[in-house]
């Protein structure tokens, strides 16, 4: 399950013990459908709480244990706002 977290707008994952990291290798990796059924819940609850915004389970590449499609592959990568260089401030 993934979201982006609604006060910083990272990507975040959810983790075994069903809170929100932004380190995709804290991410519960499950086919356990009353684990999966949690998981919603929990997902659910904190787009309702506005916590999060977006959340949606993810395919996993059985092999690589990594996100099987694109976008979410990127996302694992952190955020994609840096601009690579420093702003000066006045």
């Amino acid at each position: 399950m993934t979201a982006n977290e609604l006060r910083e707008g990272y990507s975040v994952w959810l983790t075994e013990d069903l809170t929100w990291s932004t380190d995709y290798a804290d991410a519960a990796l499950t086919e356990d459908p009353e684990i999966i059924a949690k998981m919603q819940s929990v997902a659910d609850r904190d787009v309702e709480a506005n916590e999060v915004v977006g959340a949606y389970f993810i395919d996993i590449d059985p092999e690589t244990k990594l996100p099987a499609r694109y976008r979410e592959r990127f996302r694992v990568t952190g955020p994609s706002n840096d601009l690579g260089e420093e702003i000066e401030k006045d």
